[in-house]
Protein backbone atom coordinates (compact mmCIF):
# COMPACT_ATOMS: atom_id res chain seq x y z
CA UNK A 1 0.00 0.00 0.00
CA UNK A 2 1.25 3.48 -0.85
CA UNK A 3 1.83 5.68 2.21
CA UNK A 4 -0.57 8.52 2.89
CA UNK A 5 2.05 10.71 4.60
CA UNK A 6 5.78 10.98 4.01
CA UNK A 7 7.45 12.29 7.17
CA UNK A 8 10.84 13.84 6.45
CA UNK A 9 13.42 13.69 9.24
CA UNK A 10 16.71 15.45 8.56
CA UNK A 11 19.45 14.80 11.05
CA UNK A 12 22.81 16.26 11.95
CA UNK A 13 24.25 16.08 15.48
CA UNK A 14 20.93 14.91 16.84
CA UNK A 15 21.75 11.48 18.20
CA UNK A 16 20.03 12.31 21.49
CA UNK A 17 16.74 13.10 19.71
CA UNK A 18 16.49 10.70 16.76
CA UNK A 19 15.06 7.68 18.62
CA UNK A 20 12.36 9.77 20.30
CA UNK A 21 11.49 11.44 17.01
CA UNK A 22 10.99 8.17 15.16
CA UNK A 23 9.16 6.49 18.04
CA UNK A 24 6.89 9.55 18.22
CA UNK A 25 6.02 9.19 14.53
CA UNK A 26 5.49 5.45 14.94
CA UNK A 27 3.02 6.21 17.76
CA UNK A 28 0.79 8.31 15.49
CA UNK A 29 -2.78 7.06 15.07
CA UNK A 30 -2.10 6.66 11.33
CA UNK A 31 1.40 5.18 11.73
CA UNK A 32 0.47 2.30 9.43
CA UNK A 33 0.02 4.86 6.62
CA UNK A 34 3.24 6.83 7.22
CA UNK A 35 6.62 6.42 5.61
CA UNK A 36 9.54 7.96 7.48
CA UNK A 37 12.41 9.22 5.36
CA UNK A 38 15.55 9.98 7.35
CA UNK A 39 18.25 12.05 5.67
CA UNK A 40 21.50 11.90 7.63
CA UNK A 41 23.56 14.83 6.46
CA UNK A 42 26.96 13.27 7.21
CA UNK A 43 26.44 13.60 10.93
CA UNK A 44 29.46 12.72 13.05
CA UNK A 45 27.16 11.16 15.64
CA UNK A 46 25.52 7.74 15.82
CA UNK A 47 22.09 8.41 14.25
CA UNK A 48 22.64 5.78 11.54
CA UNK A 49 23.02 2.92 14.01
CA UNK A 50 19.92 4.04 15.92
CA UNK A 51 17.88 4.23 12.72
CA UNK A 52 19.15 0.79 11.62
CA UNK A 53 18.02 -0.65 14.95
CA UNK A 54 14.57 0.94 14.59
CA UNK A 55 14.26 -0.31 10.99
CA UNK A 56 14.30 -3.86 12.39
CA UNK A 57 11.04 -3.07 14.19
CA UNK A 58 9.51 -0.60 11.71
CA UNK A 59 9.77 -1.45 8.00
CA UNK A 60 8.35 1.96 6.98
CA UNK A 61 11.63 3.78 7.73
CA UNK A 62 14.00 4.65 4.89
CA UNK A 63 17.48 5.98 5.55
CA UNK A 64 19.90 7.92 3.36
CA UNK A 65 23.28 9.18 4.49
CA UNK A 66 25.02 11.84 2.42
CA UNK A 67 28.79 11.87 1.98
CA UNK A 68 29.02 15.53 2.97
CA UNK A 69 27.01 17.85 5.13
CA UNK A 70 24.28 19.65 3.21
CA UNK A 71 21.82 22.38 4.07
CA UNK A 72 18.51 21.60 5.72
CA UNK A 73 16.63 22.53 2.56
CA UNK A 74 18.83 20.37 0.35
CA UNK A 75 18.17 17.46 2.73
CA UNK A 76 14.43 18.13 2.61
CA UNK A 77 14.50 18.28 -1.19
CA UNK A 78 16.44 14.99 -1.29
CA UNK A 79 13.71 13.41 0.86
CA UNK A 80 10.91 14.92 -1.22
CA UNK A 81 12.41 13.25 -4.29
CA UNK A 82 12.08 9.91 -2.48
CA UNK A 83 8.64 10.56 -0.97
CA UNK A 84 5.70 8.42 -2.08
CA UNK A 85 3.01 9.79 0.22
CA UNK A 86 0.11 11.97 -0.89
CA UNK A 87 1.12 14.42 1.84
CA UNK A 88 4.56 15.49 3.04
CA UNK A 89 5.51 16.79 6.46
CA UNK A 90 8.80 17.58 8.11
CA UNK A 91 9.46 16.16 11.55
CA UNK A 92 12.30 17.93 13.31
CA UNK A 93 14.22 15.54 15.52
CA UNK A 94 13.46 17.54 18.67
CA UNK A 95 9.71 17.88 17.97
CA UNK A 96 7.03 15.64 19.42
CA UNK A 97 3.44 15.38 18.20
CA UNK A 98 0.04 14.81 19.70
CA UNK A 99 -0.82 11.18 18.89
CA UNK A 100 -3.45 12.19 16.33
CA UNK A 101 -1.63 15.24 14.92
CA UNK A 102 -0.97 13.82 11.46
CA UNK A 103 -4.45 12.29 11.27
CA UNK A 104 -6.00 15.70 12.03
CA UNK A 105 -3.81 17.44 9.44
CA UNK A 106 -4.66 14.84 6.78
CA UNK A 107 -8.38 15.10 7.54
CA UNK A 108 -8.16 18.90 7.33
CA UNK A 109 -6.50 18.73 3.92
CA UNK A 110 -8.92 16.06 2.67
CA UNK A 111 -11.90 18.19 3.74
CA UNK A 112 -10.44 21.36 2.22
CA UNK A 113 -9.29 20.28 -1.24
CA UNK A 114 -8.39 23.85 -2.21
CA UNK A 115 -5.88 24.08 0.66
CA UNK A 116 -2.21 23.57 -0.19
CA UNK A 117 -1.00 23.00 3.37
CA UNK A 118 -2.11 22.67 6.98
CA UNK A 119 -0.32 23.38 10.23
CA UNK A 120 -0.98 23.22 13.95
CA UNK A 121 -0.17 25.22 17.00
CA UNK A 122 2.79 24.25 19.18
CA UNK A 123 3.77 23.85 22.79
CA UNK A 124 7.30 24.72 23.93
CA UNK A 125 9.00 22.76 26.70
CA UNK A 126 12.43 22.86 28.28
CA UNK A 127 12.56 19.07 28.73
CA UNK A 128 14.19 17.03 25.97
CA UNK A 129 12.40 14.03 24.48
CA UNK A 130 9.20 14.54 26.43
CA UNK A 131 6.17 12.99 24.77
CA UNK A 132 3.12 15.12 24.03
CA UNK A 133 1.13 13.45 26.82
CA UNK A 134 3.82 14.20 29.42
CA UNK A 135 4.78 17.71 28.31
CA UNK A 136 4.98 20.54 30.84
CA UNK A 137 4.83 23.51 28.47
CA UNK A 138 6.47 26.84 29.23
CA UNK A 139 4.73 28.51 26.29
CA UNK A 140 2.05 27.90 23.69
CA UNK A 141 2.52 29.15 20.13
CA UNK A 142 -0.75 29.90 18.38
CA UNK A 143 -0.12 30.55 14.71
CA UNK A 144 -2.38 33.07 13.01
CA UNK A 145 -4.76 32.01 10.27
CA UNK A 146 -3.08 31.83 6.90
CA UNK A 147 -3.68 34.78 4.58
CA UNK A 148 -2.29 34.22 1.08
CA UNK A 149 -1.79 37.90 0.23
CA UNK A 150 0.49 38.33 3.27
CA UNK A 151 3.04 36.04 1.59
CA UNK A 152 3.48 38.55 -1.19
CA UNK A 153 3.84 41.66 0.95
CA UNK A 154 7.33 43.12 1.14
CA UNK A 155 8.69 44.82 4.26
Amino acid sequence: MEPLVSAIVSTYNSERFIRGCIEDLEAQTIADRIEIIVIDSASPQNEGAIVAELQQQYPNIRYTRTAERETLYKAWNRAIEQARGRYITNANTDDRHRRDALEVLVRTLDENRDAAFAYGDALVTLEENTTWDAVDPVMQVRWPAFVRRVLFQVG
